[in-house]
């Protein structure tokens, strides 16, 4: 998608649609509304020039303004531009960035559907509702992005769209407009890139091939690239990842990615993803309508993909290491059963009482070897535990770990992204049945408390030492409905928020 600039007026830019945007004035709380054109982005002065035909219809058919919603009106050859899109903001008092995310995706929705190749508005140089115009910017541009959006890659004859051209026009400011435009391409970017990974089927995202992808970003941003084959695996100890590996046919790999920033260090991170590349479930069989999205089971790892990527070309003063154990977990002769002992990098022993919770198993080595680097925070992703389903549903993310203050700004950063997340506690009570039998650990306790129960499996591989979030992720890395800016597939969840999070170190 192309961005360009104007400074000519809405009723002479070059574009087939022009838009303008509206609040949803309300008298009181029982008033529904009616949708106000705004002085700042050109609207009322189109209005006045159209003779006040954007006014009329708004009113004739009840458009209200809410959010997203939005009246197509054809103006009969009085504007370059062969109609006039207006889309509602909702209230003013809801108002902020993610509103115009969810804009942007509506914007491209409806200039595909009119078959519109280019669309043009103003941009306002003052703040809105204390939000910057860069700010506005590149949440625009992040929903035009990710509003764009489809994974056809496989289809004989692809869809494509028309709308490919958004024309800003602006008296003034341009280096900014243009650094916010970058910004939110960088972003949108990272979410696509982790949306394709996880929807390519698991055939052609083996273990290796997802090596030599990373090895690419890593050779293209420069960053620092390790990856373990299953001998050097072996030899650094990694038990209960090689378990999980032994019955798959494609070897496993353990990818390390390292960034550095120029200057000084504000914090050292180690981010740890799960990269189940298919998880069959191994002796403890899915059933057949779960296994369907197993592709799914290394979002984790194309998450933390994506955020060290974002994080090189912003260049943030964090120091990031990303660790990405990949592997299937599949039904061999080899295969681990049930009642196995396994002995993990740390040293523990681990009985495996389900080869289903292998996801775990493979964080619990990686964790033990990202610690090794002393990070001054270790946050682990994974599609975890069926049971963040029941507590949480398919919105939120669950968010649990060992310190408070690292969970409530992640919280916070989720909230400012709209990408909710949910503090679960990490409740003692509910390690009951871990510690019995002839290991150190099982690999599943006694308790209903899923979610809760796979963060203190891993709790038992962090320590006191480095403080640690744990984000389950099994449910809202996978959408099965569309919803806003998401299509059914992979979502991409996470990423905009831990980028968020670090740039707040």
């Amino acid at each position: 998608m192309q961005f360009k600039f104007s400074d000519e007026p809405l009723e002479k830019v070059v574009a087939d649609l022009v838009v303008v945007l509206a609040w949803q004035r309300v008298k009181d709380k029982k008033d529904k509304g009616t949708a106000a054109l705004q002085k700042s982005d050109g609207g009322m002065a189109l209005d006045k020039y159209l003779g006040g035909l954007l006014s009329k219809i708004i009113k004739e058919e009840v458009f209200r303004g809410e959010t997203v919603t939005r009246k197509l009106i054809y103006t009969d050859g009085k504007t370059t531009a062969r109609a006039v899109l207006v889309v509602g903001l909702g209230k003013e008092a809801d108002f902020n960035p993610n509103v115009l995310r969810k804009v942007g995706a509506k914007i491209t929705e409806a200039a595909n559907e009119v078959k519109a190749r280019s669309i043009a508005g103003i941009i306002q140089p003052e703040s809105l509702k204390k939000f910057a115009p860069q700010a506005r910017i590149q949440a625009l541009v992040e929903g035009f992005l990710l509003g764009s959006y489809k994974f056809e890659q496989y289809k004989k004859e692809p869809e494509p769209d028309t709308f490919n051209e958004v024309v800003f026009i602006a008296k003034s400011g341009k280096d900014k407009i243009e650094g916010a435009i970058k910004r939110g391409s960088i972003i949108a970017d990272g979410v696509i890139l982790t949306r394709n990974l996880v929807n390519i089927p698991a055939r052609d995202l083996t273990p290796d091939i997802f090596a030599k992808k990373a090895r690419e970003i890593a050779t293209k941003q420069k960053l620092g690239c390790t990856i373990l084959n299953p001998k050097q695996i072996a030899d650094e100890k990694m038990g209960l990842f090689l378990a999980v590996a032994r019955g798959s046919e494609n070897e496993p790999r353990f990818v390390h990615l390292s960034y550095k920033p120029a200057g000084k260090v504000s914090c050292k991170i180690a981010l740890v993803g799960k990269g189940i590349t298919f998880d069959s479930g191994g002796y403890d069989l899915k059933p057949v309508r779960h296994m369907l999205t197993m592709k799914c089971d290394m979002a984790g790892a194309a998450t933390s993909l994506a955020v060290i990527k974002i994080v090189s070309e912003f260049k943030l003063p964090v120091a990031l290491d990303v660790y990405i154990p990949l592997t299937d977990n599949m039904i061999d002769a080899k295969a681990e059963v049930p009642g196995n002992i396994i002995k993990s990098r740390n040293g523990k022993t681990v009985e495996i009482i389900s080869i289903d919770a292998e996801g775990r198993l493979v964080l619990a080595d990686a964790i033990s070897y990202a610690l090794e680097r002393k990070p001054d925070v270790l946050i682990d992703v994974a599609t975890l535990t069926g049971g963040v389903l029941y507590a949480l549903g398919e919105i939120y993310t669950a968010a649990l770990g060992n310190d408070q203050k690292l969970i409530n700004k992640y919280l916070a950063a989720a909230k400012g992204e709209d990408e909710p997340a949910w503090q679960l506690p990490l409740a003692k009570e509910y390690k009951k049945g871990f510690t019995e039998g002839p290991a150190d650990l099982r690999n599943m306790g006694k308790t209903k408390a899923d979610t809760i129960a796979g963060a203190l499996f891993l709790e038992e591989f962090v320590g006191e030492d480095v403080k640690w979030l744990h984000l389950d992720t099994a449910e809202t890395a996978w959408a099965n409905e569309e919803r806003n800016f998401t299509p059914v597939g992979g979502t991409g969840t996470t990423v905009r928020t831990l980028v968020r999070l670090f740039s707040s170190f």
